[in-house]
């Protein structure tokens, strides 16, 4: 009769021939284990269908229960989006660990059974697809999606689309018939880090331009804190910025920053020479006097943390999908 028991760190020791020490090490990711004995563990580990015991370690250690957030980067939007959900979680007694996928390698770790990610009591993700990260390996808990939707999980998100369209009767309404048209934006590479944010930004900002027969030119940049400005000195090797007025959408205030910093270099002033639109609002957008979107992260961390706070109290079953409105600021540009 085959036994129900589940399965143990000894088990994955005897059947990759190693030792409980270097299994261990492998499941924490600490010390020096060969590449070779690396993979035959943790192939031990997925045939076995074993998973540490967090809970067991969280009782030993009194550091209480957990919940994984997973970014695509450390950027200064996700370290707020972070900064509301860790305060919010842990008035309710819990730790948010945090997986940010800023390459391959950390891709790799998350799609690793023996993961953390998979002992949290819930796991939060922000604009990423959970199809692609996680293939058919996808945790068997509570997922909670921040800034991004899917039909089968608890969604809080933001229409990108809209977002562009709001980009556009913006510059619209501050613009006269003869005014040139930039999109500066971030081309997204079809890989398993891709959101398509940036994509449907562009597109509700095109298909309403292009309502109004307007023409726009799209510039692709770097997502830096000076690609705006890289995307703005290589069109004005081509083009004259002076003689007429430029009307900027910058699909995120990382990207306005950069292009806010070029005019003020050039010594051209905003409503006269320019227009210029980011999104997001992050605090330096409002130091550098930058008209924006508005994402509103603690309304959306705090609904990420209310479906988490029904899930535990058992009172909401359903999946809940919620759309939050942004909010156009107008600031000097």
């Amino acid at each position: 009769m085959k036994s129900n028991k589940a399965p143990t760190i000894k088990d994955v020791a005897k059947k990759s021939h190693t030792g409980i020490a270097t299994v261990s090490r492998v499941i924490n990711n600490s010390g020096k284990v060969s590449e070779n004995t690396k993979n035959r563990i943790l192939k031990a580990i997925d045939e076995l269908g074993y998973t540490p015991n967090l809970h067991a370690r969280s009782l030993s250690s009194k550091k209480g229960n957990s919940i994984s957030l997973v970014i695509p980067d450390m950027g200064e939007f996700y370290g707020i989006l972070y900064k509301y959900i860790e305060k919010n979680l842990a008035q309710m007694g819990y730790r948010v660990i945090v997986f940010p996928l800023v390459d391959e390698i950390s891709l790799a770790k998350i799609k690793n059974k023996a993961d953390l990610i998979y002992q949290t009591d819930a796991v939060f993700i922000s604009s990423l697809s959970v199809r692609k990260i996680f293939k058919d390996k996808i945790p068997q808990k509570k997922l909670i999606l921040v800034d991004s939707k899917d039909d089968r999980f608890d969604s809080i998100y933001i229409d990108n689309y809209d977002i562009g369209v709001k980009a556009a009767e913006y510059l619209l309404s501050k613009s006269k018939t003869t005014e040139k048209y930039l999109l500066i934006s971030f081309k997204e590479l079809e890989n398993d880090f891709t959101s398509h944010v940036f994509k449907y930004r562009d597109e509700g900002f095109l298909d309403t331009m292009k309502k109004h027969k307007k023409r726009v030119k799209k510039i692709d940049a770097d997502l830096y804190w000076d690609g705006g400005y890289e995307a703005m000195k290589k069109y004005s090797s081509k083009n004259s910025i002076n003689k007429s007025k430029v009307n900027v959408f910058a699909t995120c205030d990382m990207l306005g920053f950069g292009v806010r910093n070029f005019f003020n270099e050039k010594n051209l002033l905003p409503n006269k020479n320019y227009n210029l639109i980011g999104v997001d609002d992050i605090p330096i957008s409002k130091v550098i006097g930058l008209t924006t979107i508005h994402q509103p992260l603690e309304l959306m961390a705090d609904n990420a943390v209310g479906i988490f706070k029904k899930f535990l109290e058992n009172k909401e079953k359903k999946i809940t999908h919620k759309k939050i409105e942004s909010k156009l600021i107008v600031r000097e540009t």
